[in-house]
């Protein structure tokens, strides 16, 4: 007889669905492969955040922030374009041809055309949190005010002065902690308790109108807040969430809520979670360091969690850099004349968003290296209800021409684990086993460098044995 199992989604919550995933995408039908770690930069030791950002004329630029420098990466090389510092971490947000940089201090401007970093002018808050909306800059996170935001003056990043060219700063009785900040065409805020919609109106005395999208489901940490569009993804105290600006709902529960924090102490999430969306998919990223370090990656498209384990220090989205000539002449020492492309080809132009990825030495990279090694393992389950089987046979509905997998054959599902490895695929892509039991369990395995690019489920072949 010959079984089809399909790959499950990864719910770790759920008993007797995927036990065990890790560095494999889901797409609508199975999984496909990530890349491993490549570094486009060289080490910035100690780095707190990053960002990547094109000017108006085309111009990128990749910063990087430490606890006393915030550096700029051209050329190959960091270089410090602003020192002094006594930083606790780096966000970032693009105000016209300015990059906005607060540190838990006071704020920093980037121009990007002059590649040059300044004191914000206009003496703003102290602050941790920074945002976009409409024409005018958010702040928040002043230690001393908690509760406050902050908004600049009208198309003036530097205008600080309250009642002046609709410069507000506006306390929030209740929620708590403000805890993040999104931009866009309204502004949210994101409190311990609460979530607060920010609407301007064009009143000359409030200019904004602020309403409570959500009471008592709020942030518990800072760095697990990211945009996508109109979506805020964000970790509370329940769970994995995202707010489109209407509603809050829940992504993770009996899923992968319960998994997340049983796997870590409450003072490292809210220290060391970051968030990042992909922009070129419909994915969002929460990373929690170590090394291996793991990506807690959701795809709202399809509805489906998934692991990466990874040397890592946190995500972050930007812009690829364009390429200088001296950075040409190391990537291709060979001569310029021998490149396989034009010296204005796009590959060179930057501006290409993308995911990047800092790991534990303080390089940045993205994951799009040979593939990751990586491994499913569905829990046992009975082919057929109440009767032992006999495996014989088993093929992987894939391109892969290696891997391995691993059979769990039980009498009982609550028995110990009765492992049985297979020979490597044949050239006609079987690969033979001999087991035995009334509960069957599968772990595949695929290799660091394996080529495959989709894995849709298993075949397995057997014979009905008796019930006993």
């Amino acid at each position: 007889m010959l079984k089809t199992l399909t790959l499950p989604a990864y719910t770790p919550d759920v008993p007797l669905t995927t036990a065990d995933v890790a560095n494999m995408i889901p797409t609508s039908t199975g999984y496909k492969p990530v890349g491993q770690f490549s570094s486009v930069t060289a080490a910035l030791t100690g780095i707190l955040g990053g960002g990547g950002f094109t000017g108006l004329d085309g111009t990128t630029a990749l910063l990087g922030g430490t606890a006393t420098d915030l550096y700029n990466y051209a050329g190959g090389a960091w270089t410090s374009v602003m020192s002094g510092f006594s930083a606790s971490t780096w966000q970032f947000s693009q105000f016209n041809n300015y990059i906005i940089g607060v540190n838990g201090g006071a704020p920093v401007q980037y121009e990007i055309a002059a590649g040059s970093a300044s004191a914000l002018a206009g003496s703003p808050p102290v602050s941790d949190l920074v945002a976009t909306v409409r024409d005018q800059l958010f702040l928040a996170g002043d230690p001393d005010a908690v509760n406050q935001l902050s908004i600049s003056g009208y198309n003036d990043p530097t205008g600080w002065t309250a009642g002046d060219n609709q410069c507000l700063y506006n306390y929030f009785p209740s929620g708590g902690k403000i805890m993040g900040l999104c931009g866009g065409e309204t502004g949210v805020i994101l409190q311990q308790r609460s979530i607060k919609l920010a609407t301007y109106n064009g009143d000359s005395v409030t200019w904004w109108q602020f309403d409570e999208i959500s009471r008592d489901i709020g942030c518990m940490a800072k760095g697990s807040v990211a945009q996508a569009g109109s979506l805020v993804f964000f970790l509370s105290d329940q769970g994995f969430c995202v707010c489109d600006r209407t509603s809050v709902t829940p992504i993770g529960t009996e899923k992968v809520d319960a998994t997340f924090f049983k796997s870590y102490p409450r003072v490292d999430i809210i220290n060391n979670i970051r968030c990042s969306v992909d922009p070129r998919s419909t994915t969002v990223h929460w990373s929690m360091p170590g090394t291996p370090g793991r990506v807690w990656s959701y795809n709202w498209s399809l509805g489906k969690w998934f692991i990466l384990e990874t040397n890592l220090k946190f995500v972050f989205q930007g812009f690829s850099s364009n390429v200088s000539l001296e950075e040409l002449d190391a990537m291709f020492p060979s001569g310029l004349d021998l490149m396989p492309y034009s010296l204005d080809a796009t590959i060179f132009a930057g501006g290409n968003p993308m995911l990047f990825i800092v790991d534990s030495a303080g390089r940045v990279g993205t994951m799009t290296g040979v593939n990751m090694a990586c491994y499913i393992r569905i829990p046992p389950l009975e082919l057929e209800k109440g009767y032992r089987v006999h495996l014989r046979r088993v093929r992987l509905n894939g391109d892969m021409v290696t891997g391995t997998v691993t059979l769990d054959a039980r009498a009982r599902a609550g028995d110990d684990r009765g492992y049985d490895v297979s020979r490597p695929i044949r050239d006609c892509g079987d690969m033979p086993v001999r087991a035995n039991g009334r509960h069957i369990g599968v772990r595949i395995s695929l290799p660091a460098g394996a080529d495959w690019s989709y894995l849709d489920g298993i075949d397995l072949e057997y014979e009905t044995a008796g019930r006993r």
